[in-house]
């Protein structure tokens, strides 16, 4: 199994706080979760997360692939 690179876990982790933060937002609104005020904020705090750690991990991909192109270029 190849390993992991430390890029593939952050956009991963930022999938799972976004996927996690819709999840919170669609069960309010559809009365399954009680609304609420700190649940709106959490929702927005994984949100935000997600998204800031997702981006985080493209990124370093980016950085990552034109290292390896400059090195063999």
């Amino acid at each position: 199994m190849n390993k992991m690179q430390k890029e593939h876990i952050e956009i991963l982790v930022g999938a799972i706080f976004l996927v996690l933060s819709f999840l919170i937002s669609f069960f309010m609104v559809i009365d399954i979760l009680g609304k609420s005020f700190i649940l709106s904020i959490l929702s927005f705090s994984f949100s935000f997360v997600g998204l800031t750690v997702g981006f985080h991990g493209i990124y370093g991909l980016i950085v990552l692939h034109r290292r390896r192109r400059e090195k063999h270029a």
